[in-house]
């Protein structure tokens, strides 16, 4: 059996689903954060040129 060390974060462990290889779950949480990241620049820019 293989262990693997968790990466940091309080959120690592919930979006891991048990079937799927560890490799799949990085990458899941790598495009989660990518959507949630992306509008923020976007955001802050629109707020900045908008007044």
């Amino acid at each position: 059996m293989i262990a693997f060390k968790e990466p940091a974060g309080a959120l690592a462990g919930f979006f891991r689903v048990r079937n799927q290889p560890y490799g799949e779950c990085v990458m899941g949480k790598g495009i989660l954060l990518w959507l949630i990241g992306v509008p923020i620049p976007l955001i802050i820019l629109l707020l900045i040129f908008w007044h």
